[in-house]
């Protein structure tokens, strides 16, 4: 159950932050603060199995490209997702690196 919270939170984070801002006011704080912070978040959370980052991240790009682009026509999105898995990539790498027991 742990692990599926991990797996299925940052995306239910970002799914509701979406329609949060679905006036399009804030949704550019959010694509450049508050989604690259959950992406790093998760990059910090989900040290202990590569299994579970790599779903997360990819249900967590999914939902980002798909609402993002419906809801707000912003066009293709794909180069910022590359840069917040890097970022999460990166995070998770260092975790692992420096805070192994």
């Amino acid at each position: 159950m742990k692990s599926i919270s991990k797996i299925i939170l940052p995306s239910i984070l970002m799914i509701f932050l979406i329609f949060l801002w679905q006036d399009g006011k804030d949704i550019l704080n959010g694509i450049y603060f508050a989604f690259p912070l959950i992406y790093i978040l998760l990059g910090l959370i989900c040290t202990d199995f590569q299994k579970e980052l790599l779903i997360s991240l990819i249900l967590l790009s999914i939902s980002f490209l798909v609402l993002i682009n419906l809801m707000f026509n912003m066009g293709n999105c794909l180069d910022l997702v590359i840069i917040y898995i890097l970022l999460s990539f990166i995070f998770y790498w260092l975790k692992r690196k420096f805070f192994r027991n």
